[in-house]
């Protein structure tokens, strides 16, 4: 089955990965729409890829018809509008994270994708990247003897890793569509956390939902596959460098520790980010690339001793999660699979990261 998906949003994310591997995937997916306010960023997509029709809104999109899915890439205080307005038109989604901004959106999106039967899969892709389906085959049932668990990201972001003019960039959004979306973003971010100055959204909205969430979400896997209670116990959470640094600690059940934090230095041109779990017994730990580098490995590394000696079992792993992401969602609505990125999921990311910023000192 040939999937006609709309795609929502040509920005980053769209052009460097998911439009890719969409139009590479020929006997899954076929682009029939593009939804984006840049007049010459959807004109340049469409003759880059072929895309038949584009449109100036995802209203214009869905009212057209035609489709059985989109793939939400907007920016995060339009996502919540976009998918239920796409559930309502009878459409699937995949949404990019964050899923939404608030906590009482999100009930609303499980809401709508339990009344319409629909799916809806959350953009956290290193669920699907196979070092950490790996890590998270070989883990106890138990977190009895999970001692700490670190999360460090030092953040470059895009731009050591394309070339000038290979993400195409508009400056031709109307003034009144850049106001509305920023206005709806600070609204959200002030319902979340209640003010919506410029450095609570960028740290809130950008720094926690947008960069945390991608490590908060993978801990959550590995922890719900050891069986410890959900959400843990937030204990502290800080930001500051005007929200572009953020941490956040959580108490597990058995008094362990797991503290997270993201660093964005655009400066250095170097990416981290490594999540490691510390055992009575053993060390394991996940280092992943860039997610803008494709055909770069995720690294497991598994420590422990044998006879007498410690041993270190690495493993390598070069398929693509934004690619096998995609694969799972059209298996999810051509086939009936179970999704493993619900919003069910994506809901209890946003609670754990917004208890973190409200126990922040500000």
């Amino acid at each position: 089955m040939t999937l006609r998906v709309g795609v929502v949003g040509g920005g980053l994310v769209a052009q460097a990965m998911h439009i890719p591997y969409l139009t590479e995937k020929r006997d899954r997916f076929r682009v029939a729409a593009l939804a984006e306010p840049s007049a010459s960023v959807g004109e340049a997509l469409r003759e880059r890829y072929g895309i038949p029709a584009v449109y100036a809104s995802f209203e214009g999109m869905l009212e057209r018809g035609g489709l059985d899915a989109i793939i939400v890439c907007s920016p995060a205080g339009t996502h919540a509008a976009i998918v239920l307005a796409a559930l309502e038109a009878g459409v699937h989604v995949f949404v990019e994270k964050p899923m939404c901004i608030t906590l009482a959106d999100a009930d609303a999106i499980v809401a709508a994708r339990d009344r319409t039967g629909l799916v809806v899969q959350i953009g956290t892709m290193k669920r699907f990247d196979p070092a950490y389906e790996r890590m998270l085959e070989e883990l106890p049932d138990s977190t009895a003897d999970l001692r700490y668990v670190s999360v460090v990201v030092n953040d470059p972001e895009f731009a050591p890793f394309f070339a000038p003019g290979e993400i195409v960039r508009g400056g031709d959004v109307p003034a009144a569509i850049v106001e509305e979306t920023t206005a709806r973003e600070r609204e959200q971010v002030k319902a979340a956390v209640g003010t919506e100055d410029p450095e609570v959204v960028r740290a809130f909205s950008e720094s926690f939902l947008g960069s945390l969430i991608h490590d908060v979400n993978l801990v959550h896997g590995l922890l719900e596959r050891m069986g410890e209670p959900l959400p843990a116990h937030v204990v502290s959470g800080d930001w500051w460098n005007e929200g572009r640094a953020v941490t956040g600690a959580v108490q597990l059940e058995n008094g362990a520790r797991w503290h997270s934090a993201w660093i964005q230095l655009l400066d250095t041109y170097e990416y981290r980010e490594t999540v490691s779990l510390f055992f009575a017994d053993s060390v394991r730990s996940l280092e992943f690339p860039s997610p803008w580098q494709k055909q770069r490995p995720t690294v497991y590394r598994r420590h422990e001793v044998q006879g007498g000696a410690g041993v270190a079992r690495v493993t390598t792993a070069y398929e693509e999660a934004f690619s096998r992401e995609l694969d799972h969602f059209h298996s999810c609505v051509a086939e009936g699979v179970p999704c493993r990125t619900p919003p069910e999921q994506a809901r209890l990311d946003i609670d754990v990261l917004t208890r973190m910023f409200h126990a922040s000192r500000r």
